[in-house]
């Protein structure tokens, strides 16, 4: 919950505990690319699940926006700066950000977006001076993943991924998480897209995912960038097969990749298969 501020007030550097956010990455459990926009963008229709895969940030007041980052390098021009700065020319109110860095890059996961959200969920703990809607507008300046990554949890996300649709679903998920070494660069892909791609039955997903039926919800899994990210990073469907011998009741490629998770049936089904795939990075993750 945000907090509405009727007025706005200069603000000042003062002595106050520091405030920790917890940013969550995200699967997409489904993910249909409807048409290009005349902005350029791609109308996107996806579901998007948050995992108990995060990293830790830090925000504190500051008249100056300052941000560090342990774990891994980030440009100077990162998610977090964009979305402190933004901040602070809607409210005049900065932050002293330090952010410890747990999510692959290039995989999908949506590690940046979960920062930057993370970043304006700190600054209206401190400041409570933006209501819901300017937050949101914030957040999809920064980008189009960040509105979700502000509400979590499970949500049906259309538009360029603003218009969010949350809902609950009737069981926890089980997944194994993994990452090739390579990963895929968004840009690059959507520029190489061809058009039209198939069509996804996001309902029937969200159907399976209310009732807590997993093995409809595998049925109904699906990526449209799957197969052209493949083309780019053949590792990705390399990961794909061991997770379904593994015992995977699906598996897929989250976002634009690289990452690939497999959907099972228990956490000890996921766990038993975790020893069986060959990745550098890989670990067993639950919906939240």
């Amino acid at each position: 919950m945000f907090f509405i501020a009727v007025h706005r007030v200069q603000c000042y550097t003062c002595p106050m505990k520091i405030i920790e956010e917890l940013a969550f990455a995200k699967l997409n459990l489904t993910l249909g690319i409807l048409y290009k926009r005349q902005d350029g963008y791609h109308a996107i229709d996806t579901i998007m699940q948050t995992i108990n895969l995060f990293d830790r940030v830090y925000i504190e007041k500051s008249r100056k926006v300052e941000v560090t980052v342990t774990g891994m390098t980030l440009p100077p021009n990162n998610t977090m700066v964009r979305a402190a700065e933004l901040y602070q020319r809607e409210t005049g109110c900065g932050a002293r950000i330090r952010c410890e860095k747990r999510i692959p890059a290039e995989a999908g996961l949506g590690g940046g977006s979960a920062d930057a959200a993370a970043v304006l969920r700190g600054l209206q703990r401190l400041h409570r001076m933006c209501d819901d809607q300017t937050l949101h507008r914030i957040a999809l300046s920064v980008g189009a993943d960040v509105p979700f990554c502000l509400v979590g949890g499970t949500c049906r996300c259309e538009g360029v991924g603003e218009v969010l649709t949350p809902f609950a679903i009737g069981t926890r998920l089980h997944f194994v998480l993994c990452k090739p070494d390579s990963g895929v660069s968004t840009g690059a892909l959507f520029r190489s897209l061809p058009l039209p791609r198939p069509r996804v039955d996001t309902l029937k997903a969200m159907a399976a995912l209310a009732k807590g039926d997993v093995e409809a919800l595998a049925l109904a899994m699906k990526n449209v960038l799957e197969p052209p990210a493949i083309d780019l990073v053949p590792e990705i469907g390399k990961l794909k097969q061991q997770l379904m011998d593994s015992g995977a009741l699906a598996a897929q490629m989250t976002g634009s990749g690289s990452s690939v998770f497999g959907l099972f049936r228990s956490e000890s089904d996921a766990m038993a298969a975790l020893p069986l795939i060959d990745a550098p990075f890989k670990q067993v993750v639950h919906s939240m």
